[in-house]
């Protein structure tokens, strides 16, 4: 997914009705109906949770709801959104080659795993992809594809500079992805490790191997 801001509209959704002048308190609301429909989602599911499980949870009148959002595929794109706020900055900075290509590839794992297991990201990691899938413009895809590319580019610059041995930059983006995504499946926050310590350990294990060194 691209990043876009966090008012951005779900592709093809009818605009929504948004008085003029919005201001904090009105952003306020709509995250909080987001990050609520975020967590009933990954509680119940998404095809079980319905808008007015969302607006019974807030206390508020399903009208009140629509004034803040359009229908669940809008709130789900929406959580998309705000997963990963700050994917630009975040993909820019996988770009400065005057930082050792090993740290880049670190650094963007632990603020995908981040992002990955806040309200939002946990949501979407555990709903998946296929309630978004027929939005025009392939919004979703899109999204994925930028972050495997970031790591195949990444890992493309490691083999070519001799930072990383030979190997296809496609499987190991596979396997890193399939790892993180397990992640908000087990992940709990009173464990032993917090998520950032989790995303070292998998890049510890993924760069160096588990063989023992003779």
């Amino acid at each position: 997914m691209t990043a876009r801001t966090a008012a951005a509209p779900a592709p093809g959704a009818r605009p929504t009705k948004r008085r003029t002048g919005v201001g904090p308190k009105h952003e306020d609301k709509r995250t909080a109906i987001l990050r609520t429909a975020a967590r009933l989602f990954a509680e119940k599911g998404y095809e079980a949770t319905s808008l007015d499980n969302i607006a019974e949870t807030l206390g508020m009148h399903k009208a009140t709801l629509y004034h803040y959002v359009d229908n669940k595929e809008s709130i789900l794109y929406q959580c998309l959104v705000l997963s990963f706020g700050d994917l630009d900055e975040v993909i820019q900075r996988t770009k400065d080659r005057e930082v050792p290509v090993l740290d880049r590839l670190r650094e963007f794992v632990r603020s995908l795993a981040v992002a990955q297991n806040n309200d939002f990201g946990r949501c979407l990691v555990l709903v998946g992809a296929r309630p978004l899938e027929m939005t025009p413009g392939g919004e979703i895809r899109k999204f994925q594809r930028r972050l495997d590319n970031t790591v195949r580019d990444l890992i493309t610059e490691g083999v070519a500079d001799g930072t990383i041995r030979p190997c296809q930059p496609g499987m190991f983006s596979a396997l890193l992805f399939g790892a993180l995504n397990w992640v908000p499946r087990w992940h709990s926050e009173d464990g032993r490790l917090n998520i950032a310590q989790v995303a070292d350990t998998f890049m510890e294990m993924l760069v160096n191997g588990i063989a023992a060194r003779r």
